[in-house]
Protein backbone atom coordinates (compact mmCIF):
# COMPACT_ATOMS: atom_id res chain seq x y z
CA UNK A 1 0.00 0.00 0.00
CA UNK A 2 2.97 2.56 1.04
CA UNK A 3 4.33 1.62 -2.40
CA UNK A 4 0.84 2.36 -4.48
CA UNK A 5 0.64 5.61 -2.29
CA UNK A 6 4.53 6.67 -3.29
CA UNK A 7 4.42 6.08 -7.01
CA UNK A 8 0.84 7.86 -6.92
CA UNK A 9 2.61 11.04 -4.93
CA UNK A 10 5.72 10.60 -7.54
CA UNK A 11 3.20 10.86 -10.79
CA UNK A 12 1.25 14.33 -8.77
CA UNK A 13 4.80 15.82 -8.58
CA UNK A 14 5.90 14.86 -11.85
CA UNK A 15 3.14 16.05 -13.42
CA UNK A 16 2.74 19.05 -11.82
CA UNK A 17 6.20 20.12 -12.46
CA UNK A 18 5.88 19.46 -16.47
CA UNK A 19 2.64 21.81 -15.93
CA UNK A 20 4.17 24.26 -14.66
CA UNK A 21 7.21 24.53 -17.31
CA UNK A 22 4.66 24.07 -20.30
CA UNK A 23 2.26 26.36 -18.92
CA UNK A 24 5.51 29.09 -19.01
CA UNK A 25 6.46 28.05 -22.46
CA UNK A 26 2.83 28.74 -23.30
CA UNK A 27 3.28 32.20 -22.15
CA UNK A 28 6.47 32.59 -24.05
CA UNK A 29 5.01 31.54 -27.22
CA UNK A 30 2.04 33.71 -26.85
CA UNK A 31 4.72 36.83 -26.21
CA UNK A 32 6.32 35.54 -29.69
CA UNK A 33 3.33 34.39 -31.55
CA UNK A 34 0.37 36.53 -30.61
CA UNK A 35 -1.38 35.70 -33.26
CA UNK A 36 -0.74 31.87 -32.75
CA UNK A 37 -4.63 31.56 -31.90
CA UNK A 38 -5.32 32.28 -35.93
CA UNK A 39 -2.16 30.82 -37.08
CA UNK A 40 -1.94 27.93 -39.58
CA UNK A 41 -0.04 25.25 -37.21
CA UNK A 42 2.34 22.17 -37.27
CA UNK A 43 3.56 20.39 -34.38
CA UNK A 44 6.11 18.29 -35.32
CA UNK A 45 6.50 15.20 -32.95
CA UNK A 46 4.12 16.50 -30.58
CA UNK A 47 0.86 15.09 -29.26
CA UNK A 48 -2.71 16.23 -29.01
CA UNK A 49 -2.07 16.11 -25.23
CA UNK A 50 0.67 19.22 -25.27
CA UNK A 51 -1.75 21.37 -26.76
CA UNK A 52 -4.46 20.71 -24.14
CA UNK A 53 -1.88 20.91 -21.30
CA UNK A 54 -0.52 24.64 -23.20
CA UNK A 55 -4.22 25.86 -22.28
CA UNK A 56 -4.14 28.81 -24.98
CA UNK A 57 -7.34 28.96 -27.45
CA UNK A 58 -6.12 26.95 -30.23
CA UNK A 59 -9.24 26.21 -32.72
CA UNK A 60 -7.75 22.28 -33.37
CA UNK A 61 -8.61 22.86 -36.94
CA UNK A 62 -5.85 24.82 -37.40
CA UNK A 63 -3.26 22.20 -35.85
CA UNK A 64 -1.63 19.07 -37.60
CA UNK A 65 0.73 17.21 -36.19
CA UNK A 66 3.40 15.12 -37.89
CA UNK A 67 4.59 12.12 -35.86
CA UNK A 68 6.81 9.10 -36.55
CA UNK A 69 4.71 7.25 -33.84
CA UNK A 70 1.74 4.81 -33.71
CA UNK A 71 1.44 5.58 -29.90
CA UNK A 72 0.45 9.01 -29.99
CA UNK A 73 -2.26 8.41 -32.56
CA UNK A 74 -4.09 6.48 -28.57
CA UNK A 75 -2.81 9.96 -26.85
CA UNK A 76 -6.15 10.19 -24.34
CA UNK A 77 -6.75 14.05 -24.55
CA UNK A 78 -9.95 16.04 -23.84
CA UNK A 79 -12.93 16.19 -26.08
CA UNK A 80 -11.43 19.49 -27.63
CA UNK A 81 -8.14 18.31 -28.37
CA UNK A 82 -8.51 14.55 -29.17
CA UNK A 83 -9.52 14.88 -33.24
CA UNK A 84 -6.52 17.35 -33.72
CA UNK A 85 -5.47 16.16 -37.14
CA UNK A 86 -3.04 13.39 -36.67
CA UNK A 87 -0.05 11.94 -39.51
CA UNK A 88 2.56 9.48 -39.44
CA UNK A 89 5.34 10.40 -41.03
CA UNK A 90 9.12 8.81 -42.26
CA UNK A 91 10.75 11.40 -39.82
CA UNK A 92 12.47 12.84 -42.71
CA UNK A 93 10.12 14.74 -45.26
CA UNK A 94 7.37 16.05 -44.46
CA UNK A 95 4.81 15.61 -47.33
CA UNK A 96 3.32 19.44 -47.73
CA UNK A 97 4.36 22.24 -49.67
CA UNK A 98 7.08 24.70 -49.07
CA UNK A 99 5.90 27.63 -46.23
CA UNK A 100 2.18 25.64 -45.78
CA UNK A 101 2.44 26.52 -42.36
CA UNK A 102 2.26 29.95 -40.09
CA UNK A 103 4.13 28.59 -37.17
CA UNK A 104 6.02 25.33 -36.90
CA UNK A 105 6.49 24.03 -33.31
CA UNK A 106 9.01 21.50 -32.44
CA UNK A 107 8.87 20.87 -28.21
CA UNK A 108 11.32 18.32 -26.78
CA UNK A 109 12.47 16.79 -29.96
CA UNK A 110 15.50 17.07 -31.35
CA UNK A 111 17.39 15.45 -28.73
CA UNK A 112 15.66 12.64 -29.86
CA UNK A 113 16.90 12.93 -33.89
CA UNK A 114 20.07 11.15 -34.46
CA UNK A 115 23.33 13.25 -34.89
CA UNK A 116 23.49 12.70 -38.31
CA UNK A 117 19.77 13.69 -39.21
CA UNK A 118 19.43 17.03 -37.20
CA UNK A 119 20.74 19.29 -40.59
CA UNK A 120 18.44 17.81 -42.84
CA UNK A 121 15.46 17.68 -40.69
CA UNK A 122 15.94 21.62 -39.71
CA UNK A 123 16.07 22.38 -43.34
CA UNK A 124 12.77 20.61 -43.43
CA UNK A 125 11.01 22.64 -40.73
CA UNK A 126 12.34 25.51 -42.29
CA UNK A 127 11.04 24.80 -45.81
CA UNK A 128 7.10 24.35 -45.09
CA UNK A 129 6.68 26.87 -42.52
CA UNK A 130 7.14 30.49 -42.45
CA UNK A 131 8.11 30.80 -38.60
CA UNK A 132 9.41 28.33 -36.15
CA UNK A 133 9.83 27.76 -32.80
CA UNK A 134 11.95 24.88 -31.29
CA UNK A 135 12.49 24.43 -27.97
CA UNK A 136 14.92 21.32 -26.54
CA UNK A 137 16.47 20.95 -23.61
CA UNK A 138 19.95 22.19 -22.40
CA UNK A 139 23.28 19.78 -21.91
CA UNK A 140 24.33 22.20 -19.42
CA UNK A 141 21.11 21.77 -16.86
CA UNK A 142 22.57 19.06 -14.29
CA UNK A 143 18.61 17.61 -14.10
CA UNK A 144 17.77 15.28 -16.84
CA UNK A 145 14.53 15.75 -17.60
CA UNK A 146 13.82 12.56 -19.28
CA UNK A 147 14.65 10.62 -16.53
CA UNK A 148 13.97 13.03 -13.90
CA UNK A 149 17.30 12.56 -12.93
CA UNK A 150 20.29 14.41 -12.07
CA UNK A 151 23.79 13.96 -14.16
CA UNK A 152 23.39 11.07 -15.88
CA UNK A 153 23.90 12.76 -19.09
CA UNK A 154 27.15 13.84 -18.23
CA UNK A 155 28.70 10.71 -17.35
CA UNK A 156 29.46 7.87 -19.55
CA UNK A 157 26.60 6.14 -21.81
CA UNK A 158 27.42 2.88 -20.01
CA UNK A 159 27.04 3.95 -16.57
CA UNK A 160 23.90 6.39 -16.88
CA UNK A 161 22.32 3.73 -18.14
CA UNK A 162 22.63 1.81 -15.64
CA UNK A 163 21.51 4.58 -13.03
CA UNK A 164 18.45 4.46 -14.95
CA UNK A 165 17.28 1.62 -13.48
CA UNK A 166 16.28 3.86 -10.28
CA UNK A 167 15.40 6.48 -12.35
CA UNK A 168 11.48 7.84 -11.30
CA UNK A 169 10.83 7.53 -15.13
CA UNK A 170 11.90 4.03 -14.90
CA UNK A 171 10.21 3.33 -12.16
CA UNK A 172 7.18 4.46 -12.67
CA UNK A 173 6.97 3.78 -16.90
CA UNK A 174 8.50 0.34 -16.28
CA UNK A 175 9.85 -0.04 -19.74
CA UNK A 176 10.86 -3.47 -21.14
CA UNK A 177 15.20 -3.66 -20.62
CA UNK A 178 15.01 -3.28 -25.01
CA UNK A 179 12.88 0.14 -25.02
CA UNK A 180 14.29 1.58 -22.23
CA UNK A 181 17.83 0.98 -23.57
CA UNK A 182 17.11 2.82 -26.87
CA UNK A 183 15.30 5.54 -25.20
CA UNK A 184 18.58 6.41 -23.47
CA UNK A 185 21.18 5.73 -25.86
CA UNK A 186 18.78 7.63 -28.56
CA UNK A 187 18.66 10.74 -26.15
CA UNK A 188 21.06 12.95 -26.60
CA UNK A 189 20.87 16.99 -25.48
CA UNK A 190 22.20 19.85 -26.97
CA UNK A 191 24.87 21.85 -26.18
CA UNK A 192 24.59 25.60 -27.14
CA UNK A 193 27.23 25.20 -29.94
CA UNK A 194 25.43 22.68 -31.32
CA UNK A 195 22.21 24.58 -31.17
CA UNK A 196 23.84 27.44 -32.68
CA UNK A 197 25.50 25.51 -35.71
CA UNK A 198 21.80 24.25 -36.14
CA UNK A 199 20.13 27.27 -36.55
CA UNK A 200 22.87 30.03 -37.39
CA UNK A 201 20.01 32.56 -38.63
CA UNK A 202 17.92 32.15 -35.48
CA UNK A 203 17.36 34.27 -32.43
CA UNK A 204 18.20 31.69 -29.79
CA UNK A 205 16.21 32.61 -25.98
CA UNK A 206 16.90 30.67 -22.70
CA UNK A 207 14.61 28.91 -20.04
CA UNK A 208 16.15 29.39 -16.76
CA UNK A 209 15.18 27.54 -13.43
CA UNK A 210 16.92 28.81 -10.29
CA UNK A 211 20.13 29.87 -11.96
CA UNK A 212 20.76 27.12 -14.82
CA UNK A 213 19.88 27.49 -18.45
CA UNK A 214 16.83 24.41 -18.24
CA UNK A 215 16.28 24.91 -22.14
CA UNK A 216 16.56 26.97 -25.13
CA UNK A 217 14.16 28.08 -27.14
CA UNK A 218 15.24 28.62 -31.02
CA UNK A 219 13.07 31.53 -32.97
CA UNK A 220 12.91 31.82 -36.98
CA UNK A 221 10.95 33.95 -38.71
CA UNK A 222 11.16 34.83 -42.38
Amino acid sequence: MSTQINLKLWHKFIFTITTFFRRRRAKFLLSIFPDIEIAKICDLGGSRHFWESLNINVPKENITIYNISKNETNTVASKKYNDINFWLYNGENIPVEDNEFDILVCNSVLEHVPMKNRFSLVKEMSRISKNLICQTPAYSFPFEPHFVFPFIHWLPKKIGYYLTYITPWRILSHPSEETAKKYFYDTNLLTIQEVEKLFPESNIYYERFLAFIKSYYIIYKK
